[in-house]
């Protein structure tokens, strides 16, 4: 089961606790079964439909949720990539894609049919990622991470080589579609617009208080972290043809008022000097 749905569901069972509510007095008043209740809180998905019955009764909207699950613990324990396991993935920079997709709840079986892997490739991501103890094959036959919802990369050679490759990718993939929305917005050329990229770009320089900027930066990454929660419940609920991809690359930073990175921003459209 998907690691935040699973604490979304853990924070509903605390606050039928909170409430002295029980699976029988919920189902009494969805009017549904107590079986059904059971699978809607145990490995079973759960439409988004249902989660928002469930709230109303227990008097919740979807941003206390997001909030109360961000803050529950989750069942698996947290920890650091070992040593062994940090200098094998940076050398091995696929094995860490396959066990991220892992990671973040995506079956062996989706992650070889999406990038076509042989089923001798498959078997040797396993193998050597159980191996390392970067995961584990239940009983039924499910593979898991053996890490909690964050993975810590450490501070060595792992670190700098996935952040690098990270942020050189992302400004890659973010320069492409930007020039292309940007391109085909001003284009004269008809089939060009109707194919646009739907994508914003913008630079602000705010002078402001630090507590102000601090305030804003919590309530903005509370709300990316609200647009996640509800983009893997609707993930589950709809059928793939009703979504579409919603790309956020989420970067900001505060730095003093004569700052020698500023001076960047200052020439985005070019630096004027003495001709």
């Amino acid at each position: 089961m998907d690691i935040q749905i699973h604490k979304i569901k853990t924070v509903l069972k605390e606050q039928l606790k909170k409430r002295k509510m029980t699976y029988e007095d919920l189902a009494q008043d969805l009017e549904v079964s107590v079986p059904t209740i059971k699978r809607w809180m145990g490995d079973h998905d759960i439409s988004l439909n249902d989660l928002f019955r469930i709230c109303e009764i227990l008097d919740l909207n979807l941003s206390d949720l997001h909030t109360l699950s961000a803050n529950a613990k989750s069942s698996k324990d947290e920890g650091t990539l070992t040593e062994e396991q940090q200098k094998f993935l940076a050398k091995n920079m696929n094995y860490l894609a396959f066990f991220l997709k892992i990671h973040d709840g995506q079956t062996p079986q989706e992650i070889a049919e999406k990038n076509k892997l042989t089923k001798l490739s498959l078997d040797k991501y396993l193998v050597k990622l159980e191996n390392l103890g970067l995961i584990k094959v239940t009983g039924k036959l499910k593979v898991k991470s053996t890490y909690g919802p964050h993975v810590d990369f450490g501070d060595g050679i792992l670190a700098k080589t996935y952040y690098k490759r990270w942020i050189d990718g992302t400004a890659g993939f973010f320069s492409d579609v930007i020039t292309n929305a940007l391109m085909s917005e001003k284009s004269a050329d008809p089939k060009a617009r109707e194919h646009q990229t739907e994508a914003t770009y913008s630079v602000a320089n705010i002078k402001l208080t630090k507590e102000s900027y601090k305030k804003w930066a919590l309530e903005h990454d509370a709300a990316i972290r609200q647009l996640e929660a509800i983009g893997k419940i609707e993930e589950k609920a709809y059928d793939s043809d009703k979504l579409f991809t919603a790309v956020i690359i989420n970067a900001h930073t505060s730095l003093p008022k004569e700052s020698k990175f500023l001076r960047a921003i200052d020439e985005l459209a070019g630096k004027i000097e003495n001709i």
